[in-house]
């Protein structure tokens, strides 16, 4: 059985991860980052499942996997303005290379093309 503390520390692993990417999409670098944040939304999903079928609580909040609207979290993590332009250009990337919005491809969870900035 998982241990409480096991739970925290899993979810701190998620968040960092997720900064992580944000991170990644703040500087452009938006190559092959639709697939990771599908992985991302797989973590997601078993840590809201371990909350859901035991006895384990959130005492750490894993990070919403969905940023379009969470602006002020953004500015919380200290991204700038560019950042910040930047990851909502990672939103149009993903539409122009996929054809569907970020939320629709990570809901999915379908194996998507590994979209490269700047090629096929």
């Amino acid at each position: 059985m998982l241990r409480q503390e096991d739970f925290n520390q899993f979810i701190e692993s998620y968040n960092a991860d997720y900064k992580y990417l944000l991170t990644r999409a703040s500087s452009g670098s938006y190559d092959c980052l639709i697939t990771s944040f599908v992985v991302l939304k797989d973590l997601y999903n078993v840590i809201l499942k371990l909350h859901d079928v035991g006895t384990l609580e959130f005492r750490v909040v894993p990070y919403p996997i969905s940023f379009r609207t969470n602006e002020d979290l953004l500015i919380e993590f200290g991204f700038n303005r560019e950042q910040l332009d930047n990851i909502y250009g990672f939103l149009n990337f993903v539409k122009q290379t996929q054809g569907r919005e970020f939320e629709e491809c990570i809901e999915e969870g379908i194996p998507i093309k590994c979209a490269r900035a700047g090629g096929p």
